[in-house]
């Protein structure tokens, strides 16, 4: 039997659930603020495409495998999508029509049969050692041109604790007093769906975190670091802070605060550390997500031995 135009009111009403799935992402999977935006604008994406086809009749229940492909085809082919983005979509779809499954709202995801598009993920940008030391003594500079300010020396404890981590932005700026442990150069970090992990400092790191608590400003947040008016630092500032000092450095290329953490996974493989423990520090869930890092090294060596072999 076609579904009814009922049916077809009912989704209108309730928005095509799109809210209560946002909820369900915030609540129950416990997601980042930052994830579930994201999710809202692929959902977005994917109903203005819909739109005639809605205003027509067509309801949830009538979306089909066929239906789905034909968005996706036009990301692809109007939308210059790569097959990272296009993964993305289908990520956010096949999680959002699971969950009108299990809901009741539809008899079957019209998802279920769509694989990922080929083409694999985009290597990361990485900084070389040589840059990511100029980044740092940047910093190291900016304390010395402003002596008494307390900015320059929370900016490079920040920059340090990037490389020394190699944490997430949110995981850094949501960090609190209570998770340092100096003594055992230990940091606890919150990561996604609130998974907690530990994290090592190495020497340089210890010295610029305790050079920046030993000016920290007096105030109730226990928020490790802060911005004037003593809050808890915003990850545009970070960002913004970053931006700021790499064109001081006159390093004319595109990073930012993240790509201090590709560096850092990058650089432990190159040095000798096994992708288990890249993981664990990294907060992978899957192995598979850091094994990117070892096709970046892979890279990097050809390069190096493309131009240091005497054979052309």
């Amino acid at each position: 039997m076609p579904p009814s135009r009922n049916r077809g009111n009912l989704d209108r009403a309730r928005g095509w659930y799109v809210e209560d799935f946002l909820e369900h992402l915030a609540i129950e999977r416990n997601l980042s603020r930052r994830t579930v935006h994201e999710y809202e604008a692929d959902l977005k994406l994917f109903y203005e495409f819909f739109t005639p086809y809605l205003d027509d009749g067509l309801t949830l229940e009538g979306m089909d495998e066929r239906t789905l492909r034909e968005f996706l085809s036009y990301l692809r082919r109007q939308r210059d999508y790569t097959a990272q983005g296009l993964n993305r979509k289908i990520a956010c779809l096949k999680s959002y029509f699971r969950f009108l499954e299990k809901e009741g709202h539809i008899t079957s995801s019209p998802m279920e049969q769509i694989r990922s598009a080929r083409g694999g993920r985009l290597l990361p940008k990485v900084l070389s050692q040589d840059e990511v030391e100029l980044i740092l003594r940047t910093a190291q500079a900016r304390m010395a041109e402003k002596p008494g300010e307390w900015g320059p020396i929370r900016d490079r404890a920040i920059l340090e604790l990037f490389y020394a981590t190699g944490m997430r932005l949110a995981e850094l700026v949501g960090l609190n007093l209570s998770d340092l442990n100096l003594p055992e150069m230990t940091i606890r970090v919150t990561g996604k769906g609130n998974k907690q992990r530990m994290v090592f400092l190495n020497e340089a790191g210890l010295a610029a975190l305790q050079a920046w608590l030993d000016c920290r400003p007096r105030t109730r947040t226990d928020a490790l670091f802060l911005n004037r008016f003593r809050d808890r630092l915003s990850r545009r500032a970070v960002e913004l802070m970053f931006e700021k000092i790499k064109t001081e450095a006159g390093l004319d290329k595109a990073a930012s605060p993240h790509t201090l953490r590709h560096s850092f996974a990058t650089h432990m493989l190159e040095g000798g550390s096994d992708l288990v423990t890249i993981q664990e520090l990294m907060g992978h869930q899957s192995l598979s997500t850091t094994q990117v890092y070892t096709n970046l090294s892979r890279e990097r060596m050809r390069a190096v031995y493309e131009s240091s072999h005497p054979r052309k």
